[in-house]
């Protein structure tokens, strides 16, 4: 029924005139008319779809949603080709929920009307619901095909193809809509967050500049898209600028307000982020997340005891809030309390958002406690047969490293590797388990795979030179890989203690001192750093300290007996001069 809707429109009109005026529109000189019934031969409106139609407009709005669809459906059952009369129907099943019910019809109208944009428009709506999202972008592709000068179907469409990374689709389409509606600065917003999404950020600065340019009432909106833009390019003074001005602009501007306070909080300002925040709380007291805020800043300034009050008011009003128990989890494991904030972290239970985050950091803070056991069970909690996440994955091969279960840490790093070849950061860890379990051809083989795809990874070249080094290999390539670590890195302990050990066995022990007790300061209590410096210590005749360096070593692997023996020797040399003198 083509352009049946501008027929219904005319017949609503006729039908309407005709209800209010009552019979004396009927009304005629004509005498012998009125008294023969045959004269006027009167329709049968129940078999007039238009007049269903009408009875259906006037059910929907009067808010009688059952009586809508009876009527569309007798309309439809009389007129069943007519594509406006489907469309409509598949609106009516979709807004009830009735999904397939309504793609069926809707499919079936774009097939009696192949140029009904509205019928494409319903099923783009149709498959973006059903997340069959490439269907949706061919439907909203053809409605707007039929229809160039719809704005929602721009917004629509490009938005589809920019949540499925098609990021060059969407940028012509969002270019296609300022192209038809120049003056307006929905096309520049969207695709500003395009160029946004592409990580083009000059593009979408540039975009976002020119609705500032038009002056028009969007500008606090434009200012809160380029602050936002540069935070993405960790530029927080611009940041801070674009959300102050937003301010000025708006001084209700909720989220202006709040990306103030984020920059500033970022900007380690951290008095007037909070008074930023505090302001905000007076114009949105129910918003609990900005008290959220306010208690994470006064921890970041360590006022523990009222920031953890403010937690446990929020939570005193809403104990189910796993997001509130995970920051006072957090917040007693800086202050040093890992009982109490494991407590808060295991009422988080699986299935809430922060169950996985907080069965992380319990496993990494009973692993810094050496507590490994609790280590292990907690992100257990977080690993099934099928986890793809490699950082799940390297932290439980971390443990079973420190538990000196390196058959099980080799396959978890393996597993991880099928998952991501790439990551380097698992590849070194299995590469430095392979040597610690007594296999240093394959843990070289593994650190010259990273050199090969990251030459400039300074812990695979500071592994490489150390190993060289250390076996007597190649001392000349290990010292020029050590120094390439240590340009990348001056200030990591572990490639100072390298360098200190290369000059060391060149037999420049003055200089390797210098090194290595630079390195003793960034990790105090690492086994090899203290034995290497007690060897140092040793040969410049400082006895005493030696001595003390060995028995920090010792202290933290008492299982090495190559470090036992220099100490036992060293002792009985030392108590052998005490009692000479």
């Amino acid at each position: 029924m083509k352009n049946g809707h501008v027929f219904f429109e005319i017949l609503a009109v006729f039908v309407m005139i005709l209800f209010l005026s009552g019979p004396a529109a009927l009304a005629t000189n004509d005498k012998e008319s009125l008294s023969d019934p045959k004269a006027i031969p009167l329709p049968d409106l129940e078999k007039d779809p238009g007049f269903l139609f009408l009875m259906a407009e006037n059910s929907e709005a009067a808010g009688d949603h059952e009586a809508v669809m009876k009527y569309l459906r007798q309309a439809l059952a009389l007129d069943p080709t007519s594509a406006y009369l489907n469309t409509r129907v598949g609106t009516l099943l979709a807004r009830n929920r009735k999904i397939a019910d309504a793609l069926i019809i809707a499919r079936t109208a774009t097939l009696f009307d192949p140029e009904n944009d509205a019928a494409y428009t319903l099923l783009g709506k149709i498959y973006t619901v059903t997340n069959d999202r490439a269907r949706a972008t061919d439907a909203y592709s053809r409605a707007l095909e039929l229809k160039p000068d719809d704005r929602d179907l721009y917004v629509f469409l490009g938005s589809l193809q920019a949540s499925q990374d098609l990021l060059g689709d969407a940028e012509k389409t969002f270019l296609k809509m300022i192209k038809q509606f120049p003056e307006e600065r929905e096309g520049y917003f969207y695709l500003g967050k395009v160029y946004v999404e592409d990580k083009q950020y000059d593009k979408a600065i540039e975009l976002f500049n020119q609705i500032l340019d038009k002056r028009s009432e969007t500008a606090p909106q434009a200012h809160l898209e380029l602050g936002s833009v540069y935070i993405l390019q960790k530029k927080y003074t611009e940041a801070e600028e674009h959300f102050r001005e937003a301010i000025k602009l708006d001084p209700f501007n909720i989220s202006a307000r709040f990306n103030l306070g984020q920059v500033l909080a970022t900007q380690k300002n951290f008095t007037e982020s909070y008074q930023v925040f505090e302001e905000l709380a007076k114009l949105a007291p129910s918003n609990l997340g900005i008290q959220i805020k306010m208690a994470l800043i006064l921890a970041e300034q360590k006022e523990y005891d009222k920031a953890k009050e403010m937690l446990d008011k929020i939570l005193q009003n809403k104990p189910g809030w796993d997001q509130v128990r995970f920051h006072l989890g957090r917040l007693l494991k800086e202050q040093g309390k890992p009982d109490e904030a494991e407590k808060e972290f295991v009422q988080i239970r699986k299935g809430q958002p922060t169950f996985v985050n907080s069965r992380i950091l319990l496993s990494l803070m009973f692993l810094r406690s050496k507590e490994l056991g609790k280590a292990i069970r907690y992100i257990d909690e977080t690993i099934d047969p099928e986890t793809k996440d490699t950082d799940l994955l390297q932290i439980k091969g971390s443990i079973l490293e420190e538990l000196y279960r390196f058959d099980e840490a080799l396959k978890i790093y393996e597993k991880a590797l099928e998952i991501d070849p790439k990551d380097s950061k698992i590849r070194y860890s299995f590469g430095n388990v392979l040597e610690k379990s007594g296999r240093r051809t394959r843990s070289m083989e593994q650190m010259e795979k990273i050199l090969e795809e990251k030459p400039d990874d300074a812990g695979a070249l500071n592994f490489i030179g150390y190993t060289l080094v250390s076996s007597g290999k190649d001392i000349d390539r290990g010292e020029k890989l050590i120094r390439k670590a240590l340009e990348l890195k001056p200030e990591d302990g572990y490639i100072l203690d390298s360098i200190g050990w290369v000059l060391h066995k060149k037999g420049m022990n003055d200089e390797a001192l210098q090194y290595l007790e630079k390195a003793i300061q960034k990790i105090k209590l690492d086994p090899i750093i203290c034995e290497h410096l007690g060897d140092v210590l040793l040969l410049k005749n400082r006895k005493e300290d030696a001595a003390e360096s060995y028995r920090k070593s010792l202290g933290v692997n008492p299982d090495n007996i190559l470090v036992k023996e220099k100490l036992q020797k060293l002792e009985k040399e030392l108590s052998s001069q005490e009692s000479n003198r």
